[in-house]
C-alpha cells in the first residue's frame, strides 16, 4: 500500500502517459514528487542511438521549475499499457547519486509499494568512497589485541587493500559498531603454505597452527597454494 501523495503521483504519471505516449519515440511517462509536494512530469525520448528516459526528462524539467524543491518521489509509467515500471539500473544510479533516500513506486506480488534508490541498487557506485579512507572490517574479537598493539597484521582472502589511510571497523552481534582510525603500512602476497610463526605472532596469534585454523573458519576450503594477502597496520594514536 501507498500512501495518497503517492497515489495522486501514480494517477498524475498515467494521465501524462495517456495523453502523451505515440506507441514508438515517447512510451514512458514519469512523475517527480518535490519535499514541498509539488509533482513534475517528463517523458522519454526514444532514439536508436540513445535517449533520455522519462525519469530523466522529468529531472531536467524539475531543474528548470524547481531546482530548490528536492525530489523525494518517483513513478514511471509505461503509456501503451498504462503500467507501472520500476526504473532503468541507469535512473537507479542517478537518483542515488542525487539522494539515496528517494522513493520509487514500484509494483510488488500486494500491488504498489515504495522502495528507495538505495534499496534498489543495493551496491550503487558512490563516489564519496573514493575521498574515504578504505574500511578494513574485522571480527569483533580482535578489538581487543589491535587496541592493545598485539595485532598488527591480518590475512586476507580476495580482500584486496593499499597503502594509505584505513577505517578499521568491528561490527558486533549485538548491533552496535566500533571504528578506529588506522594507516596499511605494507601488502604483500604470498601462498597460504609460506605463511610462517612471524606471521603468526604480527596477527596476535601465539603460534602458525592457530592462524590456520582462523584462517580455516574465515575462508573455509582454502588450499595452500592459494594466495593470500599480508596487510600490516597500525592505529592512528590522537593526542589528548
Amino acid at each position: 500500500m501507498i500512501s495518497s501523495a503517492f497515489r495522486n503521483l501514480v494517477s498524475s504519471a498515467r494521465d501524462h502517459a495517456r495523453h502523451f505516449h505515440d506507441d514508438t519515440d515517447h512510451t514512458v511517462s514519469a512523475a517527480l514528487l518535490t519535499a514541498s509536494g509539488r509533482t513534475v512530469l517528463g517523458i522519454n525520448a526514444f532514439h536508436f542511438l540513445g535517449g533520455p528516459c522519462g525519469e530523466i526528462s522529468a529531472l531536467a524539467q524539475h531543474a528548470s521549475t524547481a531546482p530548490d524543491d528536492p525530489v523525494v518521489g518517483v513513478v514511471a509509467v509505461y503509456g501503451p499499457r498504462d503500467e507501472v515500471i520500476p526504473p532503468c539500473g541507469k535512473c537507479r544510479q542517478v537518483f542515488h547519486d542525487i539522494d539515496p533516500r528517494i522513493e520509487f513506486v514500484i509494483r510488488g506480488h500486494n500491488g504498489l509499494e515504495t522502495r528507495t534508490a538505495a534499496e534498489l541498487l543495493p551496491h550503487a557506485f558512490d563516489p564519496s568512497h573514493l575521498e574515504s579512507a578504505q574500511t578494513i572490517y574485522m571480527w569483533e574479537g580482535y578489538e581487543e589485541s589491535i587496541r592493545s598493539g598485539d595485532k598488527t597484521q591480518t590475512i586476507r582472502v580476495d580482500d584486496p587493500f593499499a597503502v594509505g589511510p584505513a577505517r578499521i571497523v568491528f561490527e558486533k552481534e549485538s548491533g552496535e559498531t566500533t571504528s578506529l582510525d588506522g594507516t596499511v603500512r605494507g601488502v604483500r602476497t604470498i601462498r597460504r603454505q609460506e605463511l610462517t610463526e612471524e606471521h603468526a605472532h604480527k596477527d596476535g596469534f601465539a603460534d602458525l597452527r592457530e592462524l590456520h585454523t582462523a584462517l580455516d573458519t574465515h575462508y573455509p576450503g582454502l588450499d595452500g597454494d592459494d594466495p593470500v594477502d599480508v596487510v600490516d597496520f597500525e592505529l592512528i594514536v590522537t593526542p589528548e
